[in-house]
């Protein structure tokens, strides 16, 4: 696999190019650098309600029009929002390029849709909004981040509300996308069986022609301060069999070099099946079916969290076990085979990824978008193998402070 190239056009939109000669496909990603945290109040859910709408219709096709075109070329499709970014991508072969960066242009470029679809979009939305709110889990997820980022720009939920979403008009749409769709705001990025030459040729007969003026592009900037907040309980009432639980403890920002060791951390802890949480309070003590840990991070602070789900009967029991686990982590530390066991995980990992086409082209979009710079295999690699015991035990120490957890909690009782 080649490294990637980058070239930035007058216009300060960014081109990432990794010829990948060995794979059939090519993916293209146009990623705009606008998401949840980019909304004012009477804007949020916004960047999300974009996303959906490019797809129904340009000046010259229709939703359907647009649909049928990629299918009928056998391309892959879709789309995502983040608190951070945008992202439209495609998946095809080198014949279907053209096609998919075409489409991606109208889209980016020529917006125009019937205001019936605007309603009935606006429908899909909040029943979208209504699925992840009937599922334990994912408001878990949002009480949880809600309350960790409160009073910041990651406090609200990425889809916005329904109450939200039905009070938006289509100029509401028009005005979004004048304010934040600007080259300086906009990376693409494409890898797979194409060339250098052949990804610039289509970029700038689809995007940097038609763009008038020159910019510099909108380059990542570290936070100032870091949030740290204060120790607390939440709860939502569900009238559901388990109780869905997290615990959160503060943690360092995405931009922090740690962040390796971080990932490192998570997998002795509360990773696969072999992690100490796995196998000590699922396996040994029985109490739980799910349980496992993840981090959260961003440029403004972040948290390492723990989900677990339970009957009430056994919850104070978990909670416990955990905590025995936290403070015997902190107190014992990792062990060395440990270490070498979760860095051949991570390593795996990373090279599976590789074998992707689309998602080393995301990665590379991400990448970009979030660091100024991509992390190469043999860099992540060299990374991950320096990490060492200490390194961990330090990254302990320094998050699994039980005193400073925040527990957030959506089933029958409190915790």
């Amino acid at each position: 696999m080649k490294e990637v190239k980058e070239k930035v056009y007058p216009s300060g939109l960014r081109l990432l190019t990794q010829e990948m000669p060995n794979f059939s496909s090519v993916s293209i990603a146009v990623l705009v650098k606008v998401g949840s945290k980019n909304e004012i109040p009477s804007e949020e859910g916004l960047s999300h309600f974009v996303e959906h709408m490019l797809f129904k219709g340009t000046t010259t096709r229709t939703s359907e029009d647009i649909a049928k075109t990629l299918s009928n070329e056998g391309v892959d499709y879709n789309a995502w929002t983040s608190s951070d970014s945008t992202c439209y991508h495609t998946r095809g072969l080198i014949d279907n390029a053209p096609v998919c960066m075409d489409i991606l242009s109208d889209m980016y470029f020529n917006l125009k849709f019937p205001d019936d679809d605007f309603e009935r979009e606006a429908e899909v939305i909040c029943q979208e909004i209504a699925m992840h709110n009937d599922n334990p889990r994912s408001a878990l997820y949002e009480l949880a981040g809600s309350t960790y980022f409160k009073g910041t720009q990651y406090e609200h939920p990425i889809a916005g509300t329904a109450k939200q979403i039905k009070g938006y008009k289509p100029s509401s749409i028009y005005n979004y996308i004048k304010k934040h769709y600007k080259p300086q705001n906009t990376i693409i990025a494409i890898s797979g069986n194409i060339t250098e030459k052949q990804a610039d040729e289509l970029v700038l007969k689809y995007f940097e022609s038609k763009f008038k003026a020159k910019n510099l592009p909108n380059l990542a900037k570290p936070a100032k301060q870091l949030i740290k907040p204060a120790p607390s309980k939440v709860f939502r009432k569900r009238k559901i069999a388990q109780q869905n639980v997290m615990i959160m403890f503060p943690a360092i920002s995405s931009n922090d070099d740690r962040r390796y060791g971080v990932s490192l951390l998570r997998e002795v802890f509360a990773g696969d099946m072999s992690s100490r949480l796995f196998l000590n309070i699922r396996e040994k003590l029985g109490l739980v079916y799910t349980i496992s840990g993840g981090i959260d991070l961003t440029p403004i602070g972040g948290n390492f969290y723990i989900y677990f789900s339970c009957t009430p009967k056994n919850t104070k029991r978990v909670i416990d076990a955990v905590k025995l686990e936290v403070q015997k982590l902190v107190a014992g530390g990792v062990l060395a085979e440990e270490l070498e066991k979760v860095k051949k995980i991570k390593r795996t990992n990373r090279l599976f990824a590789s074998e992707s086409v689309e998602g080393v082209n995301l990665r590379n979009a991400e990448s970009i978008a979030e660091y100024n710079k991509i992390t190469t295999d043999e860099e992540y690699l060299k990374i991950i193998d320096a990490i060492t015991v200490d390194d961990l035990n330090g990254l302990a120490r320094e998050i699994f402070k039980l005193e400073n957890a925040i527990y957030a909690c959506v089933g029958g009782a409190k915790v």
